[in-house]
């Protein structure tokens, strides 16, 4: 990676790397919080495009480049742009240009910065929210009698606790040889304040579900061989999540006595995603889809007064199949399958450990294409394995 001068100074392509990420990421999260009820619509969107503009900048003047390396990513931007223009929708676009711009970044920093500045940000929205400086928007199941959830200064309950449950994959990403018992107590708590103060279901099952699936993490580690059987198997649960989401989600029927439960714990997900397929259908290329979500203060509006309007694909699976085309969603399948068995191949088992829950809880979550969330994906051209990985935040050699 280049250095650019200006002046006495020298930029390299990990600075401005994370400047962007930390600029984008915090734009985004803020976002989808009720801060910006004091801001006009689309006030920060000008922000994400500037973050993005600083990751291209790296790419093509910072970089460096070979002719086989600049045709693949005008094909790649190419496409990210096509797909942007079809569904409408920014997040494929964002994630592919932050996964391009990795390329000689280390990972390892980007997720400190996620984690770091990820609390910090949850924290005041939190503090604010219980402080009446912002509101903390609060849902019933069954709109007046049901269950209590609170959305601590996020659009919406299941969006605070999936922010939760990707700080708390982060932090066993980074602290992974140092997770104990003690830590898998700290998750289980978690858990149980989800679905006590959010009643999010799925995140609390997708920490548990966590527990084990480290457990087996850190002995195939250890060289355990019971366990790395187990482990070694790991790269194949995003195609066998997606795979099955897909399966049960088409050929779901009111009258399948056994789909039409699994329907209900998932909270209909597979009816809304079956009304999805009948309605759009499949395409290369992805398409425009109307949603109508009861996240933010609208959303309230909307969950207060008019339930039946409600339509959103909560499956990134399926979310990505319908609104960015089969293309975009076998792409996607690929990097993460690569991510996972390359871990595997290292035998540093961290990065495909996560992969696992992101990918099951990716069957019932839309979040895996928002960095905001999900930054785990620009590990597939980021320095993950170099043998000198320096933790600092900002700045150091690259």
């Amino acid at each position: 990676m280049n250095n650019l001068k200006i002046n006495k100074f020298y930029i390299n392509g990990q600075l401005i790397y994370e400047v962007a990420f930390v600029f984008y990421f915090t734009d985004f999260f803020l976002q989808f919080t009720t801060f910006m009820d004091f801001f006009a619509k689309n006030t920060f969107h000008m922000f994400s495009y500037i973050a993005l503009g600083m990751i291209i900048f790296k790419l093509f003047f910072i970089d460096q480049q070979t002719i086989k390396n600049f045709l693949i990513d005008i094909f790649v931007l190419g496409f990210l742009v096509l797909t942007w223009r079809t569904s409408s929708d920014f997040m494929l676009f964002s994630m592919g240009i932050f996964i391009l711009g990795a390329r000689g970044v280390n990972f390892d920093r980007i997720i400190y910065l996620y984690f770091y500045v990820g609390i910090i940000i949850l924290t005041l929205a939190v503090f604010s929210s219980l402080t009446g400086v912002i509101q903390n928007l609060v849902y019933r199941r069954g709109q007046t009698t049901g269950t209590i959830r609170q959305s601590f200064g996020v659009v919406y309950p299941t969006d605070f606790a999936a922010h939760v449950l990707y700080f708390v994959l982060a932090y066993c990403y980074l602290f992974f040889e140092k997770i104990s018992i003690k830590s898998y107590f700290v998750f289980c708590l978690l858990a149980y304040l989800l679905i006590y103060f959010c009643d999010a279901r799925l995140s609390a099952v997708s920490l548990l579900l966590l527990i084990p699936v480290m457990i087996i993490g850190k002995a195939s580690q250890r060289g355990k061989k019971f366990a790395k059987k187990i482990a070694n198997y790991y790269w194949s649960v995003p195609i066998l999540s997606a795979y099955i989401i897909f399966l049960i989600t088409y050929f779901y029927n009111k009258s399948n006595l056994i789909l039409e439960k699994i329907n209900s714990l998932l909270s209909g997900r597979l009816a809304l995603g079956k009304k999805g397929f009948e309605q759009y259908g499949f395409s290369i290329f992805g398409q425009h889809m109307v949603e109508h979500s009861w996240g933010g203060t609208t959303g309230m509006r909307m969950f207060m007064t008019n339930q039946s309007k409600y339509f959103f694909i909560d499956s990134s699976y399926i979310r990505i199949m319908i609104l960015y085309g089969i293309i975009a969603l076998l792409i996607v399948l690929g990097i993460m399958t690569f991510i996972s068995f390359r871990s595997i191949s290292n035998e540093k088992y961290a990065l495909a450990t996560v992969l696992v829950v992101i990918s099951i809880s990716a069957v019932v979550e839309q979040r895996l294409l928002d960095v905001s969330y999900d930054p785990f994906l620009i590990a597939l051209l980021a320095e993950v394995y170099a043998k000198d990985k320096s933790k600092n935040i900002i700045g150091g050699k690259s």
